[in-house]
């Protein structure tokens, strides 16, 4: 779950943006934790 930075939202970790306020989740110290390089396309 990444949480949002703004708002403090919980949102799934598939989302880009939160559902709750719009910020651009890559901002939280959330994004990214337990991914692999092998969870991106290339």
């Amino acid at each position: 779950m990444i949480t949002c930075s703004v708002c403090g939202y919980i949102n799934d970790p598939s989302n880009v943006i939160c559902e709750n306020c719009g910020s651009d989740l890559s901002d939280s110290p959330d994004w990214g934790v337990g991914l692999d390089d092998d969870d991106f396309w290339e």
